[in-house]
């Protein structure tokens, strides 16, 4: 069985229960690019699906706030002015855009600190996560936490499946 069909539910229902106000094509549009992106980028969706919580956990699609340098952008919150040099950073409000650019993000940053808290922090802060700051350890806490919630869903999507089929 593909997981594709387990992750589009996991986490369109998760959006749903997350954003229940947001447009139902928008929620399979949210649910598809973070499947999909992880797909492409070989990455676990409940990871990314982690990232969308700790970034913007109401999935409000068009949020573009000011950062220390920059802004961030949609549901990864991508800095515009930190990854600038990334090809699509001028669609991170377009969340198929921005899912394969933040899952190009996560890569990096796995490749640099490891599969482990610090490699998940730097999403938030490099430098914090390379000195072992509080706050980056504080990020990893919450991503966790929303980590083990996806899980949930993930559970959740497997188990209608399974009856379903």
């Amino acid at each position: 069985m593909s997981t594709i069909p387990i992750c589009l539910l996991a986490i369109a229902m998760l959006v749903h229960h997350r954003a229940p106000d947001l447009q139902n094509a928008m929620n399979h549009q949210i649910a598809q690019s973070i499947c999909y992106a992880a797909k492409a980028y070989a990455l676990n969706p409940r990871i990314l699906a982690a990232y969308t919580l700790n970034e913007n956990g109401n999935y409000n699609v068009g949020l573009l706030k000011p950062a220390a340098v920059g802004y961030d952008a949609g549901i990864f919150q991508v800095n515009t002015a930190i990854h600038s040099n990334m090809p699509m950073i001028k669609y991170a409000l377009y969340p198929a855009a921005e899912a394969a650019l933040a899952s190009q993000i996560i890569k990096q940053d796995f490749a640099e600190f490891g599969y482990n808290w610090r490699g998940v922090a730097a999403y938030w802060s490099p430098e914090d996560a390379k000195d072992g700051g509080r706050q980056a350890i504080q990020y990893f806490d919450r991503w966790h936490s929303h980590f083990l919630l996806v899980s949930a869903y993930f559970n959740k999507a497997r188990h209608i499946i399974n009856l379903r089929g």
